[in-house]
């Protein structure tokens, strides 16, 4: 057997092995350039090459798992950090990056351990901060949030992100598809172009197609954009988003914001670059306020809370005012953007907040000028990877959020989001004879929204979230504008809403008091019915006892008139040539237990028709027919027959120097007869019926008494002026429960102020006496208005 020297045998150790280092070295150095540079997707086929000739390295297998997470690989990255952290020398910032592809992948107990290693050996606050951020995810990952969230059928295995909805029925949105190529974008997988797709009947987007806008950007991409409300403008940002890598601080994004003008063609021009950019830091993501004067983006700016920060600027004039950081609640050591400002929320994605994972989806409001609160949108709209760009439209009930989750068609995705709604339609009618009011405007302003015009058929349907509570306000030109009381369960029930619009040359006050006291009833429901059409309107007596009703000349209605605590009148009423416009009168309603309660049917009597015969004194002409004679008094006093008032109309009829108290009138002996049998349970055991042959009454019946004239007449409701009390920027200081001893109290928005109005005032003399009480209870600048097609004129 041959010997070989020590020496020789590592000489030839050293001649085998020199060619596979210096290969790993080469490998590795290609690697890490392709990897500086953020080119993840080049950088794993190196790091793979090295690998093959050093299996074991660990700065290969963090790095190679580092650009799997970028690529949203998360598979695979956590097949190599799982042997990457197994390595003595490893970088200990894969424990932290570890984690988060663990929970990307819904691995939260696993997640927590490796957090929970990078607080000890590495920064406590930041693995403390994502380790409690995984014990929040297991309880919110299987929770309810009252949202559908539905991937759009344009999305394509490209990336499909930053949807904006601009009007009523567009989103314009960014994709790398190749397939529609627009000038001036970048070539290959690196270029994204600006597509429009419209909102189809379906509610999905339709095939999209190129945004025409006349504009190309050296350097970048458009997008995503951000219109003003009126059209006329864009901010936009600048983006450098390679398809394929995730749109994250982290994968070398370099962003910048520029605005220009929109003309009528849609066309872009004087594009110029947003005053607030720098080349040190990145801008973008901005949004306009619902307004047109402001607009929340992100930046990494120097002066913020940690890497990307929500900021604010305003329009000054033709100027943007410097940005305002918005402070430590929002804004967090990690990082936070896409916002969206639905004028009341603000939406953003953060990486920082206890979320699923990823970027997740919060929303704030501001208190008192401040941001005090936020809250996670839920495990609908987020999901364990990276969810950002929400925006929503509540009054369409529609919104939009982008998405890199599994299930999609591949890189970032486009989801529809929608909540969880009542579906209302408003059937709106003429109250006096229940035919359709076409075109009606349906005012969402108290609701926080715009306004809205209804169909040809009087029907505008819309969905309504959980949790709505506010007022719509229903007009139209000619008609005394309508408030619907609005809440919601957002349990998707199915509801149709009356709305009866009186006309003003149609309107009738009413009143209700308490009978004995006199005092008016607020909130007594008065339900009327057509007897020639069968339609049906309702209302309410306000604050004054006050009600309004349409009715048409000549024509004869039935009048139910109920409140808790008090005996249901019953009465019909014919209306003759309309000229008189206090038919209705006073009623005194009678203590006692409604009809609604106990189970009985209140007897509709014949109509009794008003009439003010000659010689003075008040009487009721009542028509042929049955009734129950109750009693014959020397007085026509018939206040002690109170409680009879659900059972018919009481009266009396002269004979000779007595009064015949009766009941009634019934259009038929079996109605009279079950009139009797009630009358008698109520211990009237001597009263009978007659044959009743019509007459002229006398005195008041106590319950439905003849029409008398209001000492203190309200102001008709017609709706013609309105007295302007004042403008707020701050409406919770209204003093309203004041306010509406002038009359019903209506709101409407300018800008930042809230206008506080009594409204459906019929005459310019009635709207004088109104701003003088305004004046003098303290309201010193009120003046008259007229709303002119929305607007509101001054008259005086």
């Amino acid at each position: 057997m041959r010997l070989y020297p020590i020496a020789l045998l590592v000489a030839l150790f050293f001649v085998c092995t020199t060619p596979v280092a210096a290969q790993f070295r080469t490998a590795m150095k290609t690697a890490n350039k392709q990897y500086d540079i953020n080119a993840y997707n080049l950088a794993v086929q190196s790091y793979l090459s090295a690998l093959e000739k050093r299996p074991d390295d660990p700065e290969a297998l963090g790095k190679i798992a580092d650009s799997y997470r970028h690529l949203n690989m998360m598979e695979e990255a956590a097949r190599y950090y799982a042997q990457a952290v197994r390595q003595r020398d490893v970088n200990k910032q894969h424990f932290l990056e570890f984690g988060h592809v663990l929970r990307a992948l819904g691995r939260y107990d696993e997640a927590k351990q490796w957090y929970d290693t990078y607080a000890r050996d590495v920064n406590q606050m930041v693995g403390q901060q994502y380790s409690q951020s995984c014990d929040f995810a297991k309880q919110q990952i299987t929770a309810t949030s009252g949202f559908t969230v539905i991937p759009e059928l344009l999305n394509t295995p490209s990336s499909d992100f930053g949807p904006s909805l601009v009007g009523n029925d567009q989103v314009v949105f960014n994709s790398a598809r190749t397939d529609l190529t627009a000038p001036g974008t970048f070539s290959g997988a690196a270029g994204n172009s600006l597509l429009v797709a419209t909102i189809g009947q379906d509610r999905f987007l339709a095939i999209p197609y190129l945004l025409r806008n006349g504009y190309t950007v050296d350097g970048g991409n458009p997008g995503p954009v951000s219109y003003s409300p009126d059209g006329t403008k864009v901010i936009f940002t600048r983006n450098n988003f390679i398809d394929g890598t995730r749109q994250i601080p982290s994968s070398g994004m370099q962003l910048a914001l520029f605005q220009a003008n929109v003309t009528s063609s849609g066309e872009w021009n004087n594009v110029k670059p947003f005053p607030f950019n720098g080349s040190e830091y990145s801008t973008g993501f901005a949004t306009y306020t619902p307004d047109g004067r402001g607009i929340y983006f992100a930046s990494d700016r120097p002066d913020g809370f940690g890497g990307y920060d929500i900021y604010v600027s305003y329009l000054v004039g033709n100027s943007w005012s410097t940005p305002e950081n918005l402070g430590p609640v929002v804004n967090s050591p990690g990082n936070e953007m896409t916002p969206f400002f639905d004028g009341v929320n603000l939406y953003f994605s953060s990486d920082w907040h206890h979320g699923l994972g990823g970027f997740d989806v919060f929303r704030s409001q501001p208190e008192n000028g401040r941001w005090t609160q936020i809250f996670h949108m839920g495990a609908a709209i987020n999901s364990p990877r990276d969810d950002y760009s929400y925006s929503f439209d509540d009054t369409r009930n529609l919104g939009y959020v982008v998405s890199n989750r599994t299930g999609g068609s591949g890189n970032e995705d486009v989801y529809r989001v929608t909540r969880s709604a009542d579906n209302i339609t408003l059937v709106i009618k003429n109250a006096a004879d229940g035919s359709p009011v076409a075109n009606a405007v349906v005012d969402f302003v108290e609701c926080g929204e715009g306004a809205y015009q209804a169909g040809t058929e009087g029907l505008y349907t819309f969905q309504a979230m959980q949790g709505l509570n506010c007022n719509l306000v229903i007009r139209k030109d000619g008609y005394v504008s309508a408030m619907v009381p609005l809440a919601t369960t957002g349990q998707g029930e199915q509801k149709e809403v009356i709305v009866n619009l009186t006309k003003i040359n149609e309107t009738y006050v009413g009143k209700v008091v308490d009978y004995a006291t006199r005092i008016p009833l607020q909130g007594v429901k008065v339900k009327v019915t057509n007897r020639t059409t069968g339609s049906q309107s309702e209302t309410t007596t306000d604050i004054n006892g006050d009600y309004y009703i349409a009715m048409v000349p000549y024509t004869t209605y039935d009048y139910l008139i109920t409140n808790p605590g008090y005996q249901d009148i019953l009465f019909g009423l014919p209306v003759e040539d309309g000229r008189n416009r206090s038919v209705l009168g006073v009623i005194g309603m009678q203590p006692g237990t409604s009809s609604s309660n106990n189970g009985t049917t209140p007897v509709t009597p014949n109509p009794v028709t008003p009439v003010t015969p000659g010689g003075g004194g008040t009487g009721t002409t009542v028509q042929p027919g049955y009734a129950i004679q109750l009693a014959a008094l020397s007085k026509a006093d018939l206040s002690r027959f109170g409680d009879l008032s659900n059972l018919g109309q009481v009266y009396a009829v002269q004979d000779g120097s007595r009064y015949k108290v009766r009941l009634g009138v019934f259009t038929s002996r079996e109605q009279a007869e079950q009139a009797l049998r009630n009358v008698k349970g109520r211990g009237y055991n001597d009263a009978f019926i007659v044959t009743e042959a019509g007459s002229t009454t006398a005195g008041n019946t106590g319950t439905t008494p003849s029409p008398v004239t209001n000492p203190n007449p309200p102001v008709a409701s017609t709706g013609a002026y309105m007295v302007q009390l004042g403008a707020y920027s701050k409406p919770e200081y209204f003093d309203r429960s004041k306010a509406e001893t002038l009359g019903a109290i209506t709101t409407r928005q300018k800008s930042n102020l809230t206008l506080m109005l009594v409204s459906n005032i019929a005459t310019l003399a009635d709207a004088r006496a109104i701003r003088q009480r305004a004046r003098t209870a303290g309201w010193n600048g009120a003046f008259i208005v007229q709303d002119q097609n929305g607007e509101l004129v001054k008259v005086e």
